[in-house]
């Protein structure tokens, strides 16, 4: 349960941006107005959720100022912390989970909303058969599944060279 509760609130960016859209796309097929109504409570709790954050922050940074630290200083302390812990699990993991589920989800939902944007007639193609819509939701899934990989990958790479940049002592 603690694992589903870090995991929350290290990804609830995530959550907060995949439930929005849910809620646009449910309040749009529907035509019940509860968008508002849920983007209120989204904004409410990430308010809570940031609000616990900042006061963790705080507290965390009365304890560095005698040190003569800075703000930056904190931010690369808090890099590294986290990036120690999440180089322990491996790129590959890294890549997969963050990048291709969560991420590959985000991304699914985007690449539905600018395809149904741009290209003619696919609302039209979509809704003329059930079997053109599990298509549809299964490439763009797919689409962004590999588009995450890819992503984090870099992204992996990135985070790496500014670890070692941070604690090596000769670089």
């Amino acid at each position: 349960m603690e694992k589903a509760i870090d995991f929350i609130k290290k990804h609830r960016f995530d959550i907060i941006v995949t439930c929005s859209v849910i809620a646009f796309l449910f309040d749009i097929y529907t035509g019940r107005h509860t968008f508002s109504f849920t983007v209120l409570c989204l904004y409410a709790l990430a308010y809570a959720a940031d609000n616990e954050k900042s006061q963790n922050n705080i507290a965390e940074r009365k304890k560095q100022l005698p040190k003569g630290l800075v703000k930056e200083d904190l931010k690369n302390i808090d890099f590294v912390k986290s990036w120690d812990e999440t180089r322990k699990k491996g790129s590959v993991k890294f890549s997969i989970v963050n990048g291709g589920i969560i991420f590959g989800f985000v991304l699914c939902f985007i690449i539905s909303i600018l395809s149904l944007l741009f290209i003619k007639d696919m609302l039209h193609y979509i809704s003329a058969d059930p079997s053109n819509m599990i298509n549809f939701i299964g490439y763009t899934y797919i689409a962004g599944i590999i588009g995450g990989i890819i992503t984090y990958r870099f992204l992996w790479t990135y985070n790496e060279r500014k670890f070692i940049r941070l604690t090596d002592p000769l670089h």
